[in-house]
């Protein structure tokens, strides 16, 4: 991306630092596994108010408005689109990047059908803790969320009832990827493969960001390359050709998502395919939104 398209760097915050989100979840961790003695069982759920990851988001109900963006009959990996059809299709495999207490993980899985691999990966240590123990505990508000289309899968089990994976990983740090044209990445040094992430497929069908592209961007980087900058072209090849990449923002812009992650130019690249649509608003004379969320597609060009 050139400098003359590239959009204004954030300043700086401690929401862009590893030891705020550390300590954040680790004090959710412990108020959930040691509630006050005179607190019913219900006061040591968690819902998205309790998590700053999600609580940018949820007074926009950007929680819901995903989850209806992915299942509605327009998107291609829907559950009604891919289950119960002539042709048996394998089911879409989702990564969430910066999954916080694993909560949006959990209501597509709940409330949305979907019953491929699942995997929530953070770089907090203490947010994975988090997430696998609201899972076993069913302790999210997410998972408390009823659906009149519960639907079942091969084996008979509810989709609520297959398990979510959740893996402490540091997207920027790791060399475990595929490269452009697909193949496995040559790795050096003591990381091993990741047993989680789908080599034969050529990556996830789906990958989400509700905040970790902000996260990134306000994070205090002295490099010449700010990480904001790599980011777009890691995830990229986190994604199956053809796969798709939703991105939700409250620090960005839509059209400033969208230069982000469309800059290169190169036949491997994403596009944008759709868009979340939320309440605009106007002040000063100039209209804008609190949240945008921008749904982008990997495409590879093949020469003739």
């Amino acid at each position: 991306m050139s400098e003359a398209s590239q959009p204004a760097y954030l300043s700086p915050s401690e929401l862009g630092t590893k030891d705020y989100w550390e300590t954040y979840y680790a004090r959710t961790l412990a108020h959930i596994s040691n509630p006050e003695p005179n607190n019913s069982d219900t006061d040591s759920d968690v819902n998205d108010e309790d998590d700053p990851g999600t609580s940018w988001f949820s007074e926009h109900n950007a929680p819901q408005k995903i989850l209806h963006f992915l299942t509605r009959k327009s998107f291609p990996l829907a559950p009604r689109n891919t289950r119960n059809t002539p042709q048996p299709q394998p089911q879409p495999q989702i990564l969430d990047l910066g999954t916080g207490n694993g909560s949006m993980l959990a209501l597509l899985r709940k409330r949305g059908g979907f019953t491929g691999e699942m995997v929530g990966v953070d770089y907090s240590k203490q947010s994975v803790e988090l997430a696998r123990a609201l899972q076993r505990s069913r302790g999210h508000s997410a998972y408390h969320t009823g659906s009149e289309d519960d639907s079942e899968d091969e084996d008979g089990l509810q989709a609520e009832e297959l398990p979510i994976r959740f893996e402490e990983w540091d997207v920027l740090g790791s060399r475990a990827l595929l490269s452009p044209n697909g193949d496995v990445v040559e790795l050096t040094g003591d990381e091993d493969v990741l047993d989680w992430f789908p080599y034969q497929r050529g990556g996830f069908d789906i990958v989400l960001d509700k905040g970790t592209f902000d996260a990134i961007s306000l994070a205090d980087d002295a490099k010449d390359t700010r990480v904001c900058e790599r980011y777009p072209d890691i995830v990229r090849r986190l994604l199956r050709r053809g796969g798709f990449l939703v991105v939700t923002s409250c620090n960005w812009t839509e059209d400033e998502l969208v230069k982000w992650f469309t800059g290169a130019e190169d036949k491997d690249r994403l596009v944008v395919w759709g868009r979340v649509e939320y309440p605009r608003f106007k002040f000063g004379g100039q209209e804008g939104q609190g949240v945008c969320t921008v749904c982008f597609q990997r495409v590879v060009d093949v020469d003739a």
